[in-house]
């Protein structure tokens, strides 16, 4: 398994853990995650300056703005409940 599919098995885990989808915009954002923080570092996220500890896959910051706007910041993950509604 090379590195990109390893960050992009870790969006897919941790939205498996958390009831979210993954969007269509996944495989653009774990590209960018490994450019810019390498697989060491894959849950930070690439919308925010490189100082930013607040935000990034997994953070109290994050999971927040999936539950109030229903989707995370990067447009990465969405809320369940938005994407059901949404295809009605």
């Amino acid at each position: 398994m090379d590195d990109l599919q390893l960050i992009e098995q870790n969006i897919e885990q941790m939205a498996h853990e958390n009831g979210w989808i993954i969007s269509s915009n996944a495989q653009r954002i774990a590209k960018a995650k490994l450019r810019f923080f390498g697989v060491e570092n894959w849950h930070r996220c690439p919308c925010y300056p490189p100082d930013d500890t607040e935000h990034g896959c997994g953070t109290a910051a994050c999971a927040k703005d999936i539950e109030d706007s229903g989707k995370c910041h990067c447009n990465l993950y969405l809320k369940q409940a938005d994407v059901k509604e949404s295809a009605s």
